[in-house]
């Protein structure tokens, strides 16, 4: 998908420009002043990252970006290293990284339960001492996306029947008449928590960003969901 993508990819993503902006924001709010290095998961083309990295004055920015003409992409921004590995893959180094990014459902395109565990561990792996690790993933419960009646379904289909596997979602790309198959998972609070807790990371905030306009929200229904964590 990434690949195909990668020409488009600054003009997809500013279909969604209010929300990655207000995503931004909250991680440039909430790391402390003084980081020095930073690791972006799922980097695309690097641009956003090369944005946050620039905000926070740190020295130091990875990228990691599975996709070949991704990778490609990032090799262009002003990086200190470009790893060309998904998360799941990411590798044993002595580095340590004051804050970690993984943005815009890049978790929810990984494979499956395990090797979301093994994406979250890896990630905490290389947080350094008091660092922190956001990441903001598609809310299968979002209903103002998916609609009240179809969440609605959803929830009570979930609690009688529980299966992750049902998250799982396939959907097309339209960019310039080019028609681009894809993936991706669609999370709930409580699978997300089961997540976290297995994988050795500690919650230590929660946000409900709405996919529209980027506004924050209360309830877990307004939008898409933001995690920043440590270990």
């Amino acid at each position: 998908m990434y690949d195909a993508l990668a020409p488009h990819y600054r003009d997809y993503s500013g279909t969604k420009a209010a929300y990655l902006a207000a995503i931004e924001q909250i991680v440039v709010t909430r790391v402390p002043k003084g980081a020095r290095s930073m690791l972006d998961v799922g980097a695309a083309d690097g641009v956003r990252a090369a944005r946050i990295a620039s905000a926070l004055k740190v020295s130091t920015l990875v990228l990691a970006e599975p996709s070949e003409a991704m990778a490609a992409l990032c090799r262009q921004q002003q990086a200190s290293a470009v790893w060309q590995v998904g998360a799941e893959s990411l590798p044993e180094t002595d580095a340590r990284f004051d804050v970690i990014t993984c943005l815009w459902n890049v978790l929810g395109h990984v494979a499956d339960t395990r090797t979301r565990i093994l994406a979250l561990r890896n990630m905490g792996r290389l947080l350094a001492p008091e660092g922190l690790l956001f990441f903001d993933v598609n809310n299968r419960y979002n209903a103002s996306s998916y609609g009240w009646l179809r969440v609605a379904g959803r929830v009570v289909l979930d609690a009688l029947i529980p299966s992750e596997e049902r998250g799982d979602a396939q959907f097309t790309l339209a960019i310039y008449g080019k028609v681009i198959a894809s993936m991706g998972h669609l999370f709930t609070p409580a699978e997300l928590s089961q997540l976290l807790r297995i994988s050795g990371l500690r919650t230590r905030n929660r946000y409900v960003v709405d996919y529209g306009t980027g506004s924050l929200r209360r309830m877990v229904f307004g939008g898409q969901l933001l995690f920043e964590v440590g270990e």
